[in-house]
């Protein structure tokens, strides 16, 4: 800024000294031009003395002497080159040139003043708009006697003068130049920097600072012009984006511990459904440790007896740690689905834990009529999850699809490895569920809820994505076409109270898509139902 704002101030100055050279070189060179018209004057009166009353059509010889010793003593001390007197009609009077040679009568000037009567001139120069070398000026004039005229003079004058002067001035206009432009570039660069630069670089170091998250820093403002103004302008903006980001820290102080209430909340959530799937075990695995423990009751009063054998007792004897180790595998079990888990993130094998939850559910008397059918793909791709929230998952829906089979039938679970856009079709883009007619008319609750899981279409996976996909379907009463919407909603249910608490889907819901994945589910009204669980693959880096 400081160097074109320089730049500009000696352009100006380099203009405006041009300028005014130029008009100082035309005023000396009309002065040169009055003072040549002076000495035509004399000229004019000496003839006029030498003539005077005088009838004539030639001059008398004396008057010529007169004129050539006037022109003599005249030209000396003067810068006169030469001087031609002509009659009228153009002969030679008499002349005086310094130079070699002399001036012809017939020059176009003299003849061009003659003709006319005026007096005319013309300077004589070399060059061109910067640089101009005068040479001469050219003088030319009637020459009058009592009222006409009678001959002409022609004088030529040294521009000598003129040039010592325009040197003179041309040293005075670099000399000014280089002092104006020192004056000019340091106290203006001075000035600039104090008034302009200076803070504008404070504003700049301010903005990175403020850029960089501190917004403690301010500038002081030692001016009330404009850019002092900006500078309190910019104190005010910091001021209040210091008290927007404490405004925002203590919002997200209040999120953060919202957050953690939530997340409370959730985990006890968990835990109750949990606790809810354990009481509905609690049947199942009493009638299994039941029958053990009747077994080894009977066994026990066999060998109370005295007459049991040695073979027969250590007969019984083992099939008593057999019906011990059936109870304690169907103990171990229950406390490993029971036993809270810390929720962290794992590679999981989903096969493994398919056949560990269909070996926990096993026990159930509600599965003896339900005939299981495995299709799991071998060397599935791991998942990135928690083996308990999967097992949680799982146990939720199969559940689910024993209790829509209670005459018993077919549960068929298989897993499979796919990619997006081979063996799956269809857009990336899902449509939300409508609105319900339950929800006000001024509130739209559709961002709160989830995508609608009976859409053939993915919302977090691109062609292109590796899944990892868990089949599990029955052929019981299936879901009515009312209840569709519903399913994953918290709380709702159409079993009876003892038999579920309207949770398992959702909490299902939220763990798979804590893990990055999707549930679509696929139903028809007394044929059965089909829920389709994606993962994206464990990328190892």
């Amino acid at each position: 800024m400081v160097v074109n704002i320089s730049l500009l101030m000696l352009v100006a100055i380099f203009l405006i000294g041009f300028t005014t050279l130029r008009a100082n070189e035309k005023h000396i060179l009309q002065a040169k031009i009055r003072n040549c018209e002076i000495m035509v004057q004399d000229f004019q009166t000496i003839l006029d003395l030498l003539l005077e009353r005088r009838e004539f059509e030639a001059f008398p010889s004396p008057a010529k002497k007169a004129i050539e010793d006037f022109i003599q003593v005249y030209g000396k001390g003067r810068p006169l080159l030469s001087v031609t007197l002509v009659d009228r009609d153009k002969r030679l009077i008499a002349s005086h040139s310094v130079l070699k040679g002399g001036r012809s009568p017939e020059h176009p000037l003299l003849q061009s003043a003659m003709n006319t009567g005026t007096l005319l001139s013309k300077v004589e120069k070399e060059g061109g708009l910067f640089t101009r070398d005068y040479k001469k000026v050219v003088i030319a004039s009637p020459l009058w006697f009592q009222g006409r005229v009678f001959g002409g003079v022609l004088m030529e004058v040294s521009t000598e003068d003129v040039m010592r002067q325009l040197i003179e001035y041309q040293r005075m206009f670099l000399l000014l130049i280089v002092l104006d432009s020192f004056v000019l570039v340091i106290f203006g660069s001075f000035l600039l920097s104090r008034v302009l630069v200076n803070p504008l670089k404070d504003l700049v170091r301010l903005t990175q600072r403020i850029s960089q998250g501190d917004l403690d820093q301010t500038i002081e403002a030692n001016s009330n012009n404009e850019i002092g103004q900006l500078v309190q302008s910019f104190n005010r903006m910091t001021e209040q984006l210091r008290e927007k980001q404490k405004k925002i820290e203590i919002h997200l102080q209040s999120l953060e511990l919202a957050n953690a209430k939530l997340k409370q909340t959730q985990e006890e959530l968990l835990r109750t459904e949990k606790l809810a799937s354990i009481g509905r075990f609690a049947a199942g695995v009493a009638h299994e440790v039941g029958n053990p423990l009747g077994s080894i009751l009977g066994y026990t009063n066999i060998l109370a007896r005295e007459d049991a054998t040695k073979e027969e007792i250590r007969d019984y004897t083992k099939r008593i740690e057999k019906e011990i180790e059936r109870i304690n595998r169907i103990v171990k079990e229950l406390l490993n689905f029971a036993r809270p888990s810390k929720l962290e993130v794992q590679e999981v094998d989903v096969n493994r834990v398919i056949e560990e939850t269909l070996s926990l559910l096993s026990y159930q008397k509600s599965f003896r009529n339900i005939e299981t059918q495995l299709s799991l793909q071998p060397d599935l791709p791991r998942i990135s999850g928690n083996e308990s929230q999967l097992s949680q998952v799982l146990i939720n829906i199969i559940m689910n699809a024993v209790d829509a089979m209670p005459e018993g039938g077919v549960l068929k679970i298989g897993t499979e490895e796919l990619i997006v856009g081979k063996e799956m079709e269809g857009p990336v883009h899902l449509p939300y569920p409508p609105r319900r007619k339950d929800d006000p008319l001024e509130a739209d609750f559709s961002h709160l809820r989830s995508p609608d899981p009976f859409s053939l279409f993915f919302t977090k996976f691109s062609p292109g994505d590796q899944l990892v996909k868990i089949t599990i379907t029955d052929n019981g009463i299936g879901i009515k076409a009312e209840d569709k919407g519903r399913i994953f909603d918290p709380f709702f249910t159409t079993k009876d109270p003892d038999k579920g608490t309207g949770l398992g889907l959702s909490i299902s819901l939220r763990i798979v898509e804590s893990f990055g994945g999707e549930i679509k589910v696929k139903s028809e009204a007394a044929k059965g139902t089909t829920f389709e669980i994606y993962f994206p693959v464990l990328k190892r880096g």
